[in-house]
């Protein structure tokens, strides 16, 4: 499991492509993920 300050700098890369769009699928390819 990554550290949190990890997933927050991800976060903050993909904020500006994201924030606004609408997600209309999400492909899991990790039957073991949650």
């Amino acid at each position: 499991m990554p550290e949190l300050p990890e997933v927050e700098t991800v976060r903050r890369g993909l904020a500006p492509l994201v924030e606004g769009a609408r997600i209309e699928a999400v492909t899991l390819n990790r039957k073991d993920l949650r």
